[in-house]
C-alpha cells in the first residue's frame, strides 16, 4: 500500500527527513513512532500528497507521490494532527460535504460508528477536543477508502478520548482497512498495531512486526531491594551471571535485565543467598517499547 525510498525533504537549510525508507503492507496497522520533531509530520503530508518530497521514492496506492496532481488521486483517507472543521457546520453537514455525492447512507452509519449520533445536529464549533477527533476519524473513512493515514490521531486526547480512537482503529482493520497512525505515545502501538516503524532525525532506525520487536527486544526486569547496604563491587559481580544483561541502580534499588524469567529468578535468588544478602524487596515488570525506543535513539 505505502512504499518510501531514499525519501528526503528539506525546507531551505533545514534537512527534515535524511533517505527514510518506509513499507506499509495491506490489511495492517502500522504505528509510525518518534518524538516531536523527528520528521513524522513532514512524512505523514508527503504520503497525504499535501507536500512534495525534496527527493526519493514514495509510492501510495500504486500511485507516485512526486508526480501527483491532486491530492485525491490518491483515494486515501486522512487525519491532520489537528483537525479543523467549519464551526458553524453541525456534524451531519461536515460529513456530507466532505463525503460529496457518495456520502449518501454512510452518514448515519459513521456517526453512529464513531459515537455522534446525540450529537449530529450540534455544531462543531462547540464539540470537544475528543469529539472532533472522533468525527475527524469518521471524516477520513466517509468515502470508504482502502488505506487511512492518521497523524496523532490520540496524541492530544484524554485517557477516554484516546482509548476510543484506539477502539475506532482497530475496528477500522476488522472493515478490511489498512491504517498507517503516526504517534509518539508508544503504550498506544503496544495496544493496536501488526508493525512498527522507529523514526529518529529523520531516519528509519527500525522497522519490524510487533511480535517480533517485542520477543527480540522485551526483556524481564528484576526490581531488587536489600535489607543490608549493598557489596560495594554489587554491580560488577551481578553482571557476570550468565542470564544477566544489564545492571542499572536506582536509589537503593538494583534493576536487573535479564535473558528470561524463570531460570533467572532462580539464578538471582541464589547470588544473593550465596553472599548471605538479605532482600526486603524483589519484583519483577518488563521493559516496555518506550524504554526500548530511547535505548535505540541513544546513540544518536
Amino acid at each position: 500500500m505505502i512504499t518510501v525510498k531514499g525519501l528526503h525533504k528539506k525546507f531551505k537549510d533545514f534537512h527534515v527527513l535524511k533517505g527514510l525508507d518506509m513499507h506499509v503492507q495491506k490489511g495492517e496497522i502500522y504505528g509510525f513512532i518518534g518524538h516531536n520533531g523527528a520528521g513524522k509530520s513532514t512524512t505523514m503530508n508527503i504520503l497525504a500528497g499535501l507536500s512534495r518530497p525534496t527527493r526519493g521514492e514514495c509510492t501510495v496506492n500504486g500511485v507516485s507521490v512526486e508526480n501527483l496532481e491532486h491530492p485525491g488521486d490518491l483515494h486515501i483517507g486522512y487525519l491532520p494532527e489537528d483537525p479543523k472543521f467549519y464551526p458553524w457546520m453541525t456534524a451531519r453537514e461536515t460529513l456530507a460535504y466532505l463525503g460529496g455525492d457518495i456520502a449518501g447512507g454512510r452518514i448515519n452509519e459513521m456517526l453512529e460508528w464513531v459515537g455522534l449520533t446525540h450529537a449530529a445536529h450540534r455544531r462543531v464549533g462547540g464539540f470537544s477536543r475528543g469529539m472532533k477527533q472522533r468525527l475527524g476519524v469518521g471524516a477520513a473513512l466517509i468515502r470508504d477508502p482502502a488505506l487511512l493515514i492518521l497523524d496523532e490521531p490520540s496524541s492530544a486526547l484524554d485517557p477516554e478520548g484516546r482509548s476510543d480512537v484506539l477502539r475506532l482503529i482497530a475496528e477500522m482493520k476488522q472493515m478490511g482497512k489498512t491504517i498507517l497512525f503516526s504517534t509518539h505515545i508508544l503504550a498506544d502501538v503496544e495496544r493496536v498495531c501488526d508493525r512498527v516503524g522507529m523514526i529518529a532525525e529523520g531516519r528509519m532506525i527500525m522497522e519490524k512486526p510487533l511480535f517480533q520487536l517485542q520477543r527480540d527486544n522485551i526483556r524481564p526486569i528484576f526490581e531488587i531491594t536489600p535489607a543490608i547496604p549493598w557489596e560495594p563491587d554489587i554491580i560488577s559481580k551481578l553482571s557476570q551471571l550468565d542470564v544477566v544483561l544489564e545492571v542499572t541502580i536506582e536509589g537503593n534499588s538494583l534493576h536487573v535485565m535479564t535473558v528470561d524469567e524463570s531460570e533467572s529468578s532462580k539464578k538471582l535468588l541464589r547470588f544473593f543467598a550465596d553472599r548471605n544478602t538479605p532482600l526486603r524487596g524483589l519484583s519483577l515488570r518488563k521493559n516496555s517499547l518506550e524504554e526500548l525506543f530511547l535505548q535505540e535513539v541513544k546513540p544518536l
